[in-house]
């Protein structure tokens, strides 16, 4: 059977979904005249990672293993079919491992291609890719498969070099910034000159101009030891781009050593032995120009992470870019904290799209270099302080300027410009470079683009946790900006010197009334922590979307502890109903996919005014859903626990600059010069000297932290201390050490309440609290460690509650609810928490059993009590527990049976990829297929005959004609009563739509 009967039995045409790829690999010539007319492409819908090339002529076991490093290198396929014409089998390969994997251990199937055998072609049909449903039938590959992304292999790759460097060099140089500046430039100039290479800017033409030698090239001039002519060849690169690539344009002969020089040269050669990646193995002519911005990453600093500077994933930035510039209107771009350039290349990525669909390019490719470098030089801007980040920018955005452009066309630019010009001037007649400003963004006297106005404003400003930015600081204190005819005072909106908070203030100073912006910021600002910022942004912009990234962070933000939202507004304040989406990890969220899905049917619409009002937070979304914000309303209502208490206080500070300069005589400014194992010594001998094992007359106070403290037990201290004097914070008021009180814990998940009678000295992590009344202890011990509590406190009241380092505050416990008089309750929990004080009982042993006393003695109804007993579920998988599923389906079927006054039938059934679906019939003569069909039938009814469909982001519910079926992980939370009532809930309003969308049972 022919390739083309093959796949136009699978469903494909092609004319329209299989499109003929010129396939010209440099180098290989042989094998690009075999691809020619040989290779067809599949480009797949969004989010569902099936695009695909077919190769349909015979090759070489190396020219497969080529071929397959051209498409890794590329990053646009998920699959290769490799089908030489008539053959008759068909090899699928998976096209995102790298070229260290061999062809035979990257085979995901083999198929037959004869006609009898066409009933297996079914997990390759065209609907399959389209909908992303293919990966259902591979799940076992993508559970074992061992793969890591092109982009981090390159990183990994530069990291590798990069400690080689410095191993070699630190022989020369003793001083480690000193080395690390002399290994950034190496790295910076091989990474250019290989991507200047295989761009063909830096081609023959080039090099027998410049050394008379057109067989050159960047390896052969290592080799070749010469100094002079390497050096000659860095400063000619750094004029080409407008004297602009490097802070120096030549090295230090004496830091060109043999080594160094045989070093890099060697990784443009393939590591036979190893089979490690080298930069050999990357082609810069194909891969994509964003990649230059993760690269980044290999020069980002511990010390910058620290200061909130990471680098943005292009997933992430295309979200920004897409909902900023929804029209098809050119304009400038500006990224105030530009980084590496992902927004401005993402962004003038989308400028490049509108102007090809306007007809604005030219089809000459000449013509076309020059126009998309006026666009460049027209529309993008940014502002970067740290100078790498800048450069890599600078170049990325000139790299783009090629993209799609014949390298013979490149070729006989760069030609024409040396002989007509005598030397490449590639961006002297516009100059964009000039665009790039590197500067402080917030430096008040120096404004950078003064008096400019931007049509779209994008980007990922930084943001710090602990320590204070003096830049933020500084123009805190002193910036102010006149808004039409009114004075903006820095100070009255900035909250804690958040730089972060700094930079969307000052970008109002580049907008006008047809800005649109879009921005990536700390939750925090929009959470418990910045009154002063929400009360200015939510009265000054129009804010149309929020997406909520917490709980996708750890796919987007390598290490980062911070959690994010991703802010789409305007600079015209407005009333609008917000667009909140909970993003969440989805089945594919995971590697090698890794995608952020954004489900339409999550969205929350929250009214502007009501943020501003504060009717409501963007906190009461965070956790929660609008059942829970009922229950957390309802509990409100109770007295509070500041209604009752007499003092509450915090423990000392054990180190910090204060104790630093009394013990050692440290200023702040030279403990920050010391590097980290310095200073860990310094602290170590402080504990050391202030700290004893044993309990002595000297060492006389049990010291407690918080891993002393369990609900209701307090274990007994391993370190004991003397006088608090010699401490940070030493807490003048001895007292909230001393007789009854309620101890707890102010970060972490649970606040592991103790009572005790005696004198305890705790540092500045546990909080304590002293009542009015003696006789109310044991109670509120108890109401302090019930899951009705922390419930309240993770779904209103804990800050950072998706973070590292949860904490409450003062304020957060005095606003605990208290639940009215009840003594007979009150008497019966008190004697429990009293027998747990004293070891009598097991808090494990009678768990329950009080806590369904606190939900009685806050009069909760059973839906109230079951919330939270289901929120606080232990996660785990259903599997093939026959009755797990009884109360969901029992509870479902109440709910609807209610209001259907035909039999409901409720099935369940387990699928791949840990999935359950649920099919609920409202016919009891259904034609639709059952639950244990339910397979056959999405994948054949729904995505086949609702190709639009996406399998891989698909929403929970699919509603058929006389049914609903609802997909969900098999997670025991997404399968409780509490989830059946919201199901029920969703499933009625979609069948019975009220007005308002109000709850309907």
């Amino acid at each position: 059977m022919t390739y083309v009967d093959y796949f136009s039995n699978l469903g494909f045409n092609f004319d329209t979904d299989l499109k003929k790829k010129v396939i010209d690999i440099e180098e290989e010539a042989t094998l690009s005249r075999k691809l020619l007319n040989s290779v067809f492409f599949y480009k797949s819908p969004n989010n569902t990672n099936t695009s695909f090339y077919i190769v349909t002529t015979t090759l070489e076991e190396t020219e497969l293993q080529e071929f397959r490093k051209y498409v890794w290198n590329k990053n646009d396929a998920d699959i290769i079919f490799y089908y030489p014409d008539g053959a008759e089998e068909m090899e699928m390969l998976y096209a995102k491992y790298s070229p260290r994997v061999t062809n035979k251990d990257s085979v995901l199937r083999t198929f037959s291609t004869s006609q009898k055998d066409l009933d297996t072609i079914e997990t390759i049909k065209h609907w399959q890719f389209d909908s992303g449903v293919f990966w259902l039938n591979y799940k076992s590959f993508i559970d074992k498969a061992k793969y890591k992304g092109i982009d981090k292999e390159l990183v990994a790759t530069l990291k590798a070099l990069k400690e080689q460097l410095n191993k070699l060099l630190a022989i020369l140089i003793s001083d480690d910034d000193k080395k690390n500046e002399v290994v950034q430039a190496l790295i910076d100039r091989t990474l250019y000159i290989k991507y200047l290479e295989d761009k063909h800017i830096i081609n023959s033409y080039f090099f027998n101009h410049y050394f008379n030698d057109e067989e050159l090239n960047y390896k052969k001039l290592l080799e070749n030891n010469s100094n002079t002519d390497i050096n000659k060849l860095y400063k000619i690169i750094h004029e080409i781009f407008n004297n602009a690539l490097f802070d120096q344009p030549t090295i230090d002969d004496k830091y060109l050593t043999d080594g160094v020089r045989k070093l890099i040269a060697d990784s443009f050669n393939h590591n036979v032995n190893s089979g490690q990646l080298r930069l050999f193995d990357f082609r810069f002519d194909v891969l994509p120009v964003e990649f230059i911005s993760y690269i980044y990453e290999v020069f980002l600093s511990e010390k910058q992470k620290e200061n909130g500077i990471y680098y943005t994933p292009k997933k992430l930035a295309q979200l920004i870019v897409d909902e900023v510039i929804t029209e098809d209107e050119i304009g400038s771009i500006l990224d105030p904290s530009s980084g590496s350039g992902m927004f401005l290349i993402t962004g003038y990525q989308r400028l490049l799209e509108i102007a090809k669909k306007q007809g604005l390019e030219p089809k000459n490719n000449i013509e076309k270099i020059k126009f998309r470098t006026k666009l460049l030089s027209d529309n993008i801007f940014g502002i970067e302080k740290e100078s790498t980040a800048q450069r890599f920018t600078l170049f990325s955005l000139s790299l783009q300027i090629f993209v799609g452009i014949n390298p013979s066309d490149i070729k006989e630019f760069i030609a024409s410009e040396l002989e007509q010009k005598n030397e490449i001037n590639l961006f002297n007649e516009v100059n964009f470079y000039q665009n790039i400003i590197r500067q402080n963004t917030l430096d008040i006297e120096k404004k950078a683009f003064e008096s400019k106005k931007f049509r779209y404003i994008i980007g990922n400003p930084p943001f710090v946790r602990k320590e204070v930015n003096e830049d933020a600081k500084y123009f805190t204190n002193n910036y102010e900006l006149d808004v039409f005819n009114k004075k903006i005072i820095a100070k009255d909106v900035i909250d804690g010197y958040q730089i972060s908070q700094c930079f969307l203030l000052k970008i109002k100073e580049w907008s006008d009334n047809n800005t649109r912006l879009g921005f990536i910021s700390n939750s925090s600002n929009f959470y418990n922590e910045a009154n002063k910022f929400q009360d200015f942004f939510y009265s000054n912009y129009g804010i149309e979307k929020i997406y909520e990234l917490s709980r996708v962070k750890k796919i987007l933000f390598e290490k980062a502890k911070e959690s994010v939202i991703a802010i789409i507004f305007t600079n015209n304040f407005q009333d609008n109903i917000i667009d909140y989406y909970p993003v969440d990890l989805g089945l594919f969220s995971e590697k090698p996919f890794e995608l952020l899905i954004i489900q339409e049917d999550k969205v929350i619409e929250i009214a502007q005014s009501k943020l501003i009002e504060k009717e409501l937070r963007l906190r009461d979304f965070l956790v929660g859903n609008e059942y829970d914000n009922v229950l957390i309303s309802n509990l409100g209502n109770n007295s509070k626990l500041k209604d009752f208490y007499s003092s509450i206080g915090r423990g000392f500070q054990i180190w910090g600059e204060t104790a630093r300069k009394k013990e050692y005589g440290i200023t702040k400014q030279v403990w920050n010069k010391l590097k980290e194992d310095e200073q860990d010594v310094y602290l170590q001998k402080f504990i050391n000297k202030y700290f004893s094992d044993y309990l002595t007359n000297v060492y006389n106070k049990p010291y407690i932290k918080p891993s002393n403290l369990r609900p209701f037990v307090k274990l007994q201290s391993k370190k004991f201390i003397g006088d608090l004097t010699n401490f940070e914070r030493p807490i003048k008021d001895n007292s909230v050490y001393i007789g009854k009180k309620l101890m707890f814990t102010r970060i972490g998940s649970k606040l592991n309440c103790v009572y005790s009678k005696s004198d305890d000295y705790f540092d500045f992590s546990v909080y304590t609290i002293k009542l009015k009344d003696d006789n109310n202890y044991y109670l509120f011990q108890a109401i302090l460690n019930s899951y009705i509590v922390q419930y309240y406190l993770d779904f209103y009241l804990r800050k950072r509650v998706l973070d590292s380092f949860s904490r409450i505050g003062n304020d957060d416990i005095l606003s605990i609810p208290i639940p009215k008089e009840n003594s007979k309750l009150e008497s019966e929990i008190s004697d429990i928490s009293k027998k747990l004080t004293g070891r009598i009982l097991e808090y494990s042993e009678i768990e329950h059993e009080l806590n369904e006393l606190i939900y009685e003695l806050y009069e909760l109804s059973y839906w109230e009590k079951q919330r939270v007993r289901d929120y606080f579920l232990p996660k785990s998988r259903i599997g093939r527990k026959k009755t797990a599923l009884d109360n969901y389906k029992n509870t479902l079927s109440e709910i609807l049976g209610f209001y259907v006054e035909s039999p409901i039938l409720i099935e369940e059934a387990k699928e791949d990829f840990n999935l359950i679906v649920v099919k609920i019939s409202f016919d009891s003569n259904s034609n639709n297929p059952k639950a244990t069909k339910v397979r056959q039938y999405l994948l054949n009814e729904i995505f086949e005959e609702n190709p639009n469909e996406n399998f891989l982001a698909s929403q929970e519910k699919i509603y058929g004609n006389d049914c609903v079926y609802i997909i969900k992980e098999d997670i025991n939370k997404n399968w409780t009563e509490t989830k059946a009532f919201e199901d029920g809930q969703d499933i009625l309003k979609h069948l019975i739509p009220n007005e308002n969308g109000e709850t309907v049972h």
